[in-house]
C-alpha cells in the first residue's frame, strides 16, 4: 500500500537517517491516541499547547488501559496505515490530511480473540496465552484479514527547533466545566467525568454522569440543566442528553449517563469559559 507504514514510529525513521516529517509525526500521534498511550501523545504536542494544559490534566482526561490490555492496543496501533492526501503550509505551521486505515478493535474476530477487551481477564493470562493472541493478531494483519476502518483526518503541526509537533490550538480553546448539585434530602451520589475539559470551537465534548442511589428504597429524581453564563448558553449546543426524563434508581443501583455537547464555531473570542450544571431535584 502506497503511504506511510511506520512499524517503529519515530525511532524507526531516525534509524533510516531522515528527519520525521509532519505526516510521520501526525501518524505517530494518531497511533498513540489509538493505543491509549496518553503520555506518548502528550510528548508530541506543541509547546503552546503544553503551556495551557499540563500532562497530569491531559492524562486525567483520558481512560487508559494497563498491562496486557495496553500491550494489545499498542500492537493494533502499530498496524495503522496512512496515505498522505494533501498538505498546506503557512509560515511555521503546516496542515496535513491523512487517509487512515485503522484496525476495528470491536470487530467480532478481534473482540473474540481479546475476550471482549476484559482488562482483568487479559491481565491474568499466562505468557504463553499472551503470545498466542499477539501471534494471531500479527497473522491477521499479514494476511490482510484484519477488519479495518478507513477515513481521513486532518492535523495541524508546527515546527519547533529541528522537529515537528502537533498543534491543537489550546491557547484559543474554550474551557467547559461540569458540576452537579443534589437537592438536600435526596440520597444520591453524583460524580462527573471529566469535570473540566478544554476544546476548540467546532469540537464536541462528552461527559459521563454517574449516579448512585444510597438509599434502601427507590429514588426518582428529575434533572435540571443550566449553562452559564446565560448570555453565552446558545453557543454550547446539546447534541445528546439522556436525562430529560426523570431518573429512577433501585436501592443501591448505579446508572451512568453520557451527554454530548458541541461548542459552536461562532463563539465570541471573549467567551472562553462555560459552565454546565446538572441539578438533581426530587421528582414530584
Amino acid at each position: 500500500m502506497r503511504g506511510l507504514v511506520l512499524a517503529g514510529g519515530i525511532l524507526l525513521l531516525a534509524s533510516c537517517a531522515r528527519e520525521a516529517g509532519p505526516e510521520d509525526v501526525a501518524l505517530e500521534y494518531a497511533r498513540s491516541l489509538y493505543a491509549g498511550d496518553a503520555a506518548g501523545a502528550y510528548r508530541l504536542l506543541s509547546a503552546p499547547d503544553r503551556r495551557v494544559k499540563d500532562e497530569a490534566t491531559f492524562l486525567r482526561e483520558r481512560s487508559r488501559a494497563t498491562g496486557f490490555a495496553l500491550e494489545l492496543a499498542g500492537r493494533l496501533a502499530s498496524f495503522i496505515e496512512a496515505t498522505p492526501v494533501k498538505r498546506a503550509s503557512e509560515g511555521a505551521h503546516v496542515t496535513v490530511t491523512l487517509k487512515l486505515r485503522l484496525p476495528d478493535a470491536n470487530a467480532p474476530a478481534i473482540a473474540t480473540l481479546v475476550h471482549q477487551w476484559d482488562e482483568r481477564q487479559l491481565n491474568a493470562f499466562s505468557r504463553a496465552e499472551r503470545w498466542r493472541i499477539l501471534t494471531e493478531l500479527d497473522r491477521l494483519y499479514r494476511t490482510r484479514a484484519l477488519a479495518a476502518l478507513e477515513g481521513e483526518e486532518t492535523f495541524e503541526l508546527v515546527r519547533e527547533g529541528s522537529g515537528w509537533r502537533v498543534f491543537l490550538n489550546w491557547p484559543g480553546g474554550v474551557w467547559v466545566q461540569f458540576h452537579a448539585t443534589v437537592n438536600e434530602g435526596i440520597p444520591l451520589q453524583v460524580t462527573i467525568n471529566p469535570d473540566e475539559v478544554l476544546v476548540n470551537p467546532g469540537e464536541r465534548v462528552q461527559v459521563n454522569v454517574r449516579v448512585k442511589n444510597l438509599h434502601t428504597r427507590d429514588v426518582i429524581a428529575r434533572v435540571g440543566h443550566r449553562i452559564e453564563p446565560k448570555s453565552r448558553a446558545e453557543f454550547l449546543a446539546m447534541v445528546q442528553c439522556p436525562m430529560f426524563l426523570p431518573v429512577t434508581l433501585a436501592p443501591g443501583q448505579t446508572k451512568e449517563f453520557v451527554s454530548e455537547y458541541l461548542v459552536l464555531k461562532d463563539l465570541p473570542e471573549r467567551a472562553r469559559r462555560l459552565q454546565v450544571t446538572y441539578d438533581f431535584l426530587m421528582a414530584q
